[in-house]
């Protein structure tokens, strides 16, 4: 099976500061999510030092370790986590107007007919299959990630979900949520390829609460020889409507 994702997100209100960051890295198989929690000093910070501490674990447990058995890509999300976590402890460490860094994670590490989902916080992953969509991570509140420490491994949720030809996962920031709930795009979802899937989904999450940080990551499942058929000839990487888009194919 091929694997294909894309990424979208938008600042809500004036769009000076975006506390969302997304990863859509196909080569790794690695798919992310993060908000970083409002009211802090540097919200968007917190999400962008994890999510890039994410990208460097796996890539470098990659050069060691054969990441397309199941078990294997679930110990790597289980320790890229708290690594994760650490960086943010790190980042406040060295700048004491940091304090009170916190973020969401929410990620897939896509390994053939299995994703292993790893999940802290209440961003979300969701599973679109057969024009339903299946809610796969359970909300939890947002501690600090850092209080002299990095949060205890019980913080986090990882478990492997199989997959299919056809599947849709979308991960989401709590600004995208209600949008990916919603029946009529769920019945498209299928039909949309990640990159405009995902914009839609940022656009209309916009829409609906123009002040929210909105960000949404479309992973679609191909079979071997499934045609694309809405595939665009070439992609964005920006818009004009204050999108930041991300395709890897």
């Amino acid at each position: 099976m091929g694997i294909e994702g894309s990424g979208a997100t938008r600042a809500g209100g004036q769009g000076l500061h975006n506390e969302d960051a997304f990863l859509a890295e196909q080569g790794l198989g690695l798919y992310v999510v993060c908000d970083g929690a409002s009211g802090t000093p540097a919200g968007e910070i917190a999400a962008r030092v994890a999510s890039d501490a994410l990208e460097e674990f796996v890539e470098r447990a990659g050069d060691d370790l054969d990441l397309r058995a199941e078990r294997v890509a679930r110990a790597v999300v289980e320790r890229a986590l708290p690594y994760a976590m650490d960086a943010v402890v790190e980042a406040e460490r060295t700048d004491p107007e940091l304090r009170g860094l916190a973020t969401t994670v929410t990620l897939l590490l896509a390994r053939g007919d299995v994703g292993v989902i790893g999940h802290r916080g209440d961003s979300r992953a969701y599973l679109v299959r057969g024009r339903r969509a299946h809610q796969l991570t359970v909300d939890h509140e947002l501690t600090d990630a850092v209080e002299g420490d990095a949060p205890a491994s019980d913080h986090f949720e990882v478990f492997s979900v199989p997959l299919e030809p056809g599947d849709t996962v979308i991960l989401c920031t709590d600004g995208a949520e209600q949008v990916v709930q919603d029946p009529a795009l769920v019945r498209v979802a299928g039909e949309l390829t990640p990159p405009l899937l995902a914009s839609r989904i940022v656009s209309a999450a916009h829409r609906g609460a123009p002040s929210s940080d909105a960000t949404a990551v479309v992973v679609r499942v191909h079979g071997e020889r499934e045609r694309r058929w809405l595939e665009l000839s070439s992609q964005p990487q920006g818009t004009s409507f204050g999108h930041t888009l991300q395709n890897d194919a």
